[in-house]
C-alpha cells in the first residue's frame, strides 16, 4: 500500500469524524502530509507500479439472473459466491481535501457514481444497509435535509450539486440514507482505530528521526491492515444483528471503503485467509494475526466495485496498486480466482 495515500485517506476519515461528533481528534495532519512527501526514498519502498489500465466497457453483471450494474457508474473488479443468499458488496471511495475538506477534482463525480450504485442496489436488489468506513454508532449526524432535499428520483445535476458543495460536509452514504431511508451500521474496531488515531499523532511530532518515522510509518501500515482485517470480520455479524432488529429485510450489504484498502482485502479473499506480520521494527505487542474471512466461512457472496471516474485513472490504480487487478480491454472480471494472485 502507499503509505501517503493510506495517511491522507486517513486524514480525511479523522476529520470526517470530527464533523460528525466523533470523539477521534488527532491534530497535525497536513504537517505529517507534507513530512512524508519529503521522503522519497522511504515511499518508493512502499509504492508499486504496474502496467496502465484501459476500462471495461458495457455493463458488469453482478449476477447469473442478467442483472446488471450500469457501466457509467462502476467496474466490477473482484466477485465470489455470487449465488449465496446474502451479498456483500464492497465499494471503493474518494475522500475530500484533508484539511479543507475541499473536493479533489474527481471527488465529488466519484461520489456521485457511488450513490448511484447504491441507488442501483437499493432499487433492484433491496438492499437497505450501508457499512460506511469511520462510522460509529450513535454519533451525531451533519443533516442534509435541507432545502436541497427532494423527493423520487433525484436528478444528476442536483446530486452533483450538493456533493460538490464545499460549504457543508455531504458524502454519497449521507444522501442515500436521507432519500432513501437506508440504515447504517458500525463495523469499525474503536480501540484499532484510535490506535491508529495515536500513531499518526505520534508521527507529527517535529523532534521525530528519520528512524523513528520509518518504523512509525511501519506501525501505521501494520496498524492499518488489522483495522481492515477487523472490519471485514465484524461484517457478518453486524448484518446479522441488523436482521434480528428489524432495521433490513435482508442479508445484503454495501461497505464503503478507501480505495487504497482494496488490495488487501481482495489478497484475503483469494486466499481465504487473512494473514498479517508485524513489522520488524515494530512494538513487541504487535503480533502476527491470522484468520479465516468470516464472510466465506458463513456463506457471503462478496462483489468489489469501483467508481468509474477512479476505474478509469490510470495513475490512482497504479498507486493503490489495483491496477494488478482491475480488467484489461474489454474483459470483465466476475470470477472466483483472479489470474493473477496478490501478494
Amino acid at each position: 500500500m502507499q503509505v501517503s495515500t493510506l495517511i491522507r485517506s486517513f486524514c480525511v476519515e479523522m476529520m470526517a469524524a470530527r464533523l460528525r461528533g466523533s470523539d477521534a481528534r488527532p491534530e497535525g495532519m497536513l504537517n505529517l502530509l507534507w513530512y512524508v512527501s519529503v521522503l522519497p526514498l522511504l515511499l518508493a519502498c512502499v509504492l508499486f507500479a504496474s502496467p496502465a489500465y484501459s476500462g471495461p466497457a458495457g455493463d458488469d453483471l453482478l449476477q447469473s439472473e442478467n442483472i446488471s450494474l450500469p457501466g457509467q457508474y462502476g467496474a466490477i473488479i473482484y466477485r465470489i459466491n455470487e449465488q449465496s443468499p446474502g451479498q456483500l458488496f464492497i465499494v471503493g471511495i474518494s475522500h475530500r481535501d484533508a484539511e479543507s475538506l475541499s473536493n479533489h477534482y474527481d471527488t465529488a463525480q466519484a461520489q456521485l457514481e457511488i450513490f448511484r450504485i447504491g441507488e442501483w442496489l437499493h432499487k433492484n436488489l433491496d438492499l437497505e444497509l450501508l457499512l460506511p468506513e469511520g462510522y460509529f454508532t450513535g454519533e451525531k449526524r451533519v443533516s442534509v435535509r435541507d432545502s436541497h432535499a427532494v423527493t423520487g428520483e433525484v436528478d444528476t445535476d442536483l446530486l452533483y450539486a450538493r456533493l460538490a458543495d464545499d460549504s457543508c460536509f455531504v458524502n454519497a452514504e449521507m444522501l442515500l440514507m436521507a432519500q432513501y431511508g437506508m440504515h447504517a451500521a458500525q463495523v469499525e474496531d474503536r480501540n484499532i482505530y484510535e490506535s491508529v488515531c495515536n500513531c499518526l499523532g505520534e508521527l507529527t511530532r517535529k523532534n521525530c528521526t528519520m528512524m523513528q518515522m520509518e518504523a512509525k510509518l511501519d506501525e501505521l501500515q501494520y496498524l492499518q491492515e488489522i483495522r481492515t482485517a477487523r472490519m471485514l470480520q465484524e461484517i457478518p455479524s453486524a448484518i446479522e444483528a441488523e436482521l434480528r432488529a428489524g432495521t433490513i429485510r435482508n442479508p445484503y450489504a454495501m461497505l464503503t471503503i478507501g480505495l487504497n484498502h482494496l488490495h488487501d482485502i481482495i489478497r484475503y479473499l483469494q486466499k481465504n485467509t487473512i494473514m498479517i506480520t508485524p513489522p520488524e521494527r515494530g512494538d513487541k505487542r504487535m503480533e502476527r494475526y491470522t484468520a479465516e474471512l468470516a464472510q466465506l466461512r458463513k456463506g457471503y457472496g462478496i462483489t468489489v466495485i469501483i467508481p468509474r471516474t477512479l476505474a478509469d485513472d490510470q495513475q490512482l490504480l497504479q498507486a493503490t496498486r489495483l491496477d494488478e487487478i482491475v480488467p484489461k480491454g474489454n474483459s470483465i472480471l466476475a470470477t472466483n480466482a483472479p489470474a493473477q494472485q496478490l501478494q
